[in-house]
């Protein structure tokens, strides 16, 4: 390596570094800015915010709970997109700008952060008729009825993304490489990996970072691969990186993972029931009350909380699953130095902090660091 290579790759590590810190300080901005807004719109009990509300939206809705629960769901959500847009244009548009990783124009990025909103509005509505229909009539196990019905959305939203929501957002076509092609079947029969096709998604129109996933359940299974890393990266380097992907199916990571979400479903729905007849009591709201969707900031603050207080444990859990992931890439293609060198080049296409404060990486990063795996692959070279 020359030595304007090594200042090239010494200078792209610092601005990752910065990167990678801006985004820290964003996630702790995210969190204060949800306990502000959460805790002020309950503030008062029943004269808060969310109950004006309520009665706001009942007056021209009638007292029909699934009605006002609908209508009140969309104020607040179409109400949080507009007042924060200034925001998430800062995270989501100028600073991807600014580092150099995105080449949508404006209108095109409005255009995704239209249809992200209207996703979570149609999620959101759905999601919150069905609990509060639970509070109402399910009895006071209507947190663990909640809970199931959680996770089967989850396993329905596996099935769906890759053939409904992602072509809302990226243009994917058949893979056209035969020789590539014939390396991955080979790679995802060894795997046990029975997926539709090989597909090609069009990051490039919108950014320079590179990625593949093995996305889908079921039917609906299917290898995705970035065009931003077919362009730039060896078939060598990019079969390395299917190879994490099929490591991830052959240690049946999806399903245990999934297990360990059904378990915090029911922790954090429970937690849930737990705060909102606590919160009754300290706010004078009435257990009349709570069934009654201006309780929803409650509701949302204590999936929050359980969310953040649990992220630990499910990043460590993660963590050992990407290792796994890693190791079965290293012994299935016994490349260790195109693994490697494909971890240097996503560390320096995505502006990935390669070694993240222990701390951060720790409480923060589902994935081991870029340093950490390449120091596991030359171990295990």
């Amino acid at each position: 390596m020359t030595e304007n290579s090594q200042n090239g790759d010494g200078n792209r590590q610092k601005r990752a570094k910065t990167y990678d810190k801006i985004h820290n300080w964003l996630f702790v901005v995210d969190i204060i800015l949800m306990l502000v807004l959460l805790c002020g719109m309950m503030y008062g009990g029943k004269t808060s915010f969310s109950f004006w509300l309520q009665d706001k939206v009942s007056e021209y809705t009638g007292k029909n709970p699934w009605a006002v629960t609908a209508v009140y769901m969309a104020v607040i959500i179409i109400g949080y997109a507009i007042i924060f847009l200034p925001y998430s244009w800062f995270k989501g548009f100028f600073l991807e700008h600014k580092y150099e990783l995105s080449n949508q124009t404006f209108l095109k990025w409005l255009w995704d952060e239209v249809k992200s909103l209207f996703i979570t509005l149609i999620l959101a509505v759905i999601v919150f008729e069905i609990f509060y229909a639970f509070m109402r009539g399910a009895g006071s196990f209507w947190w663990l009825w909640a809970a199931v019905v959680w996770i089967v959305l989850q396993v329905v939203l596996g099935m769906l993304f890759p053939v409904v929501i992602l072509p809302m957002f990226y243009k994917t076509t058949k893979l056209d490489r035969p020789d590539l092609e014939e390396k991955i079947d080979e790679l995802a029969t060894n795997a046990g990996v029975k997926v539709l096709g090989l597909f090609q998604i069009n990051f490039s129109e919108k950014t320079k970072k590179a990625n593949a996933a093995l996305a889908g359940l079921g039917k609906t299974k299917r290898i995705l691969l970035g065009d931003t890393l077919l362009d730039e990266f060896k078939d060598a380097e990019v079969i390395n990186v299917l190879a994490h992907e099929f490591g991830h199916f052959y240690h049946r990571h999806i399903w245990k993972l999934m297990g360990v979400a059904s378990v915090l479903a029911i922790g954090g729905m429970w937690l849930a029931d737990f705060i909102l007849k606590l919160s009754a009591g300290m706010l004078g709201i009435g257990a009349e009350k709570i069934s009654s969707i201006a309780t929803a900031p409650l509701f949302i603050l204590a999936l929050s909380i359980f969310g953040l207080v649990t992220m630990p444990l499910t990043n460590i859990i993660s963590r050992y699953f990407e290792r796994q992931a890693d190791k079965y890439a290293l012994v299935t293609t016994k490349d260790a130095d195109s693994f490697i060198s494909a971890m240097e080049r996503l560390a320096d296409q995505n502006l990935a902090n390669k070694e993240p404060h222990p701390a951060i990486e720790f409480l923060l990063h589902s994935h081991p660091s870029i340093a950490r795996r390449v120091e596991f692959a030359r171990k295990y070279k």
